[in-house]
C-alpha cells in the first residue's frame, strides 16, 4: 500500500495537511485528500507542485504564491 504524506509549502517549512493520504482528488480549483481512515480535508486555491512516490509524499501550493 502507498500512503503518501501531503504537506503546504517547500519541504524546508511544510505544514503537514494529512499524514497518511490514501486519495487525492482534484475537481474545479478544489482539492480534496482522504486519509486512509477515509478522513477528508478540501482545500480550495491550492494546486498540486509536486508528488514524489518513492518518498511517499505531495506537495501542495495555494495558487495566489506561484
Amino acid at each position: 500500500m502507498c500512503l503518501s504524506k501531503v504537506s503546504v509549502g517547500d519541504k524546508s517549512k511544510d505544514e503537514i495537511v494529512v499524514e497518511e493520504a490514501s486519495n487525492i482528488i482534484v475537481n474545479d480549483g478544489t482539492i480534496e485528500i482522504y486519509s486512509i481512515f477515509r478522513e477528508s480535508n478540501k482545500l480550495e486555491g491550492y494546486f498540486i507542485k509536486e508528488i514524489d512516490f518513492t518518498k511517499n509524499y505531495t506537495i501542495l501550493e495555494k495558487e495566489s504564491d506561484k
